[in-house]
């Protein structure tokens, strides 16, 4: 019972930064698709990681 509480919170947690990121990138890439941003852009910029630091946001 106690692992399943644990799982649940990792899930929810992934979930949350999985949004965080799709939010703060302004195009579209992978499992981060935006209608407001269709397109890479790899022509204009090279990609780049996503980096989230712990306690920033």
């Amino acid at each position: 019972m106690h692992s399943d509480i644990l799982e649940l919170r990792n899930i929810a947690i992934v979930a949350e930064l999985t949004v965080d990121c799709a939010l703060k990138r302004k195009e579209s890439r992978g499992i981060h698709f935006s209608l407001d941003y269709p397109l890479t852009n790899e022509a204009q910029t090279p990609p780049k990681d996503t980096i989230l630091l712990r306690g920033l946001k």
